[in-house]
């Protein structure tokens, strides 16, 4: 496993708050915003769930004494949603709390489509608190598109984003062509209807687009990029004047997301095969 969470320092920042604080204040002297989360999901039991709200507000207290630009994104499994919808809204609100009081953005990540009402019901509950909320909405889905509707009307900050979950094609478009239309359908939309939106996407074609698009629509928006991905990308749209926010992850509970990054790139094993054999 250490020899594991080595490869996987590429997209995660490490095992304890310190090294999510570290890798953002160097995000925030590259010129671009922290996005931070801690990892963990699908929690059934309030113990660790507590614990997880407990994190946050010491990591959100953190942020502020060391003066780190930028704020954090939750996983609604992480805060108990697979236990009540409610109860893990019950949890959110002292985070929610400590954003306000810094006047931060406070971000939903989407998980899998079984939880997508939920997150979105909490999204919508949230904003009647405090309105600089942001949801995360998945292009592979089928169900985007209503989605998105929903979010610009309750006036959210939405993070667009391909999908990094395996679904069934039911639900979700099972091919890249379709996932990318879609991405860009949707990204047109928001350029045309809402603002302070996130163009979350390492995809050239996706980001010339939107860069497109910022030229025919004056609005205010973001890039939002992972840890460890395209950073010279990172810093020429950094150079051009462009928002940027790193995505950075953190936590023990590390192996999951690290999985589904291999599976969004599976060149990435033969490199992590390599470095084994190397090391």
């Amino acid at each position: 496993m250490a020899l594991l969470l080595r490869f996987a320092g590429q997209w995660v920042a490490g095992e304890r708050m310190e090294d999510a604080l570290r890798v953002a204040r160097d995000a925030n002297a590259r010129g671009m915003d922290a996005l931070v989360n801690h990892l963990g999901e699908h929690y059934r039991e309030k113990g660790p769930v507590e614990a997880t709200t407990r994190e946050y507000l010491g990591l959100l207290d953190a942020m502020r004494s060391q003066g780190i630009r930028g704020t954090v994104s939750l996983k609604p499994t992480q805060f108990g949603v697979l236990i009540d919808r409610a109860y893990a809204l019950s949890q959110m609100l002292p985070v929610l709390d400590a954003t306000k009081a810094d006047g931060r953005v406070l971000w939903l990540d989407m998980e899998n489509a079984h939880t997508t009402d939920d997150t979105l019901w909490i999204g919508e509950r949230l904003l009647e608190r405090y309105d600089r909320i942001g949801v995360c909405l998945q292009a592979n889905l089928r169900r985007t598109g209503e989605d998105l509707d929903r979010l610009i009307a309750s006036r959210a900050r939405i993070r667009l984003v391909k999908g990094a979950y395996k679904e069934p094609a039911d639900i979700a478009y099972p091919s890249r062509q379709e996932i990318d239309h879609a991405y860009l359908a949707h990204l047109e939309t928001l350029f045309q209807r809402t603002r302070d939106f996130a163009v979350g996407s390492h995809d050239g074609r996706m980001i010339d687009r939107a860069l497109e698009l910022s030229r025919e629509h004056s609005t205010s928006f973001e890039f939002a990029m992972l840890q460890g991905v395209r950073d010279p990308l990172k810093r020429e749209l950094v150079g051009q004047g462009h928002r940027v926010s790193e995505y950075i992850p953190y936590g023990p509970n590390w192996l999951p997301y690290f999985s589904r990054r291999l599976r969004e790139r599976p060149k990435n094993i033969v490199t992590m095969v390599r470095s084994f054999v190397e090391s």
